[in-house]
């Protein structure tokens, strides 16, 4: 079991125990169901032709909000993965990417394999439309750089996203080591945020440039950053876990995006979300008796949380975002989401959590084989 204890003004706060291989974080389950609610609104509310004046206004809200969702799970990636491995590392005394992987694989790939096969069917019936070769752009992981792709496999933009995040982090923390690894991490920060105007005015790719994992990096990275300077350090842990200090980030965070809206600077926009999204979500983690952090942890949205991958990956299935005014696209969005519901639900209890429990069970298994890739010495 590891404890670790931080210190509010008056009393203190602990996180709860957790298992290295489990590394449960209820409140992350909460912002995942906030993330996804966010993408729900987008796919649902966004009208194809919008007239009246007002939905002309709340397009590029709700637009704005699937984005926002987005970028939030790429922050809850990059703090919960780099704490995971941390983590393991305090309790094994090294990080074994085969154990990793294992569980990632398990994790991630049967319930997107089984979409994406309903879906192949689906379309070789004539149910769908489907291009060419959208199919193992996501069987493979390259659909955020492959432009031929209908609406059934335009979210796969970002699991791709997130399986690269997957393949590149885990390697470099066991390489660099620890200390390394925060020098790493403020890097590939760096180097994100100065390539990304480059990139989106002089490498024109047929796909849209801000789904290019060269170009959001830093959506994961500065939660990495911050997790590794977390990790046994009770001073900044005691001055994230502070409402005052919460409150007023996520303050800021929202007079960020009001002033975005009204002078749209993409650029600045992503860099400045990437590095505040992490100081809203961790301080919720550090504080699990603070109001906020309680709401987070109701059981409905930990439920919805806890499902919200298998919702992401159906409802393109069902919300077509192809609303013509916002009347109809509420009732729409009112009775599609019972269906979403219900497929998500039989996607996570009876293909995804069986995977993620198998995956536990072969990643304890290999690492107690003498031939697993578990690097020890270069972790410190």
């Amino acid at each position: 079991m590891i404890k670790v204890r931080v210190f509010a003004p008056a009393t203190s706060l602990s996180i709860r125990p957790m298992q290295p291989q489990r590394h449960y974080i209820p409140t992350l389950d909460g912002w995942r169901s906030v993330a996804i609610i966010f993408v729900l609104l987008c796919h649902g509310l966004t009208l194809s032709h919008p007239s009246a004046r007002f939905e002309k206004v709340l397009n590029p809200l709700v637009m704005n909000l699937g984005q926002q969702g987005v970028s939030l799970f790429f922050a809850i990636s990059g703090y919960l993965i780099t704490t995971l491995l941390l983590s393991e590392y305090q309790a094994t005394g090294g990080i074994s990417l085969r154990g990793f992987y294992t569980r990632r694989i398990f994790r991630i790939l049967p319930p997107a394999y089984t979409y994406l096969a309903v879906i192949a069917i689906l379309g070789a019936v004539g149910v769908l439309s489907l291009t060419h070769s959208e199919i193992p752009s996501a069987l493979f992981v390259y659909n955020n750089y492959w432009p031929s792709r209908s609406w059934f496999t335009q979210h796969f933009w970002s699991l791709s996203m997130e399986e690269h995040f997957y393949l590149l982090w885990p390697a470099l923390l066991a390489l660099c080591g620890l200390r390394r690894a925060r020098w790493v991490a403020l890097a590939g920060i760096l180097l994100t945020i100065f390539w990304r105007p480059f990139g989106l005015y002089a490498i024109h790719l047929a796909v849209p440039e801000l789904e290019r994992t060269d170009m959001r990096l830093d959506a994961f990275l500065f939660a990495c950053l911050l997790a590794l300077l977390v990790h046994n350090n009770r001073a900044l842990q005691k001055h994230l876990a502070t409402p005052v200090f919460h409150y007023g980030v996520l303050a800021v965070l929202m007079v960020g995006y009001a002033f975005a809206l009204v002078y749209p600077m993409q650029l600045t926009k992503l860099a400045f979300q990437s590095f505040m999204l992490p100081l809203v979500i961790v301080p919720t983690t550090l504080m699990p008796a603070a109001a906020f952090s309680r709401f987070l942890e109701l059981p409905l949205l930990r439920w919805f949380g806890r499902i919200s991958y298998s919702v992401y990956l159906w409802q393109q299935l069902i919300l077509h975002g192809d609303g013509t005014d916002l009347r109809s696209a509420l009732l729409g969005l009112t009775l599609k989401i019972p269906a979403i519901l219900l497929i998500a639900s039989a996607s996570y209890y009876w293909i995804e959590r069986p995977c993620i429990k198998k995956g536990r069970l072969l990643s304890s298994d290999g690492t107690k084989s003498s031939a697993e890739t578990t690097f020890q010495t270069a972790v410190r």
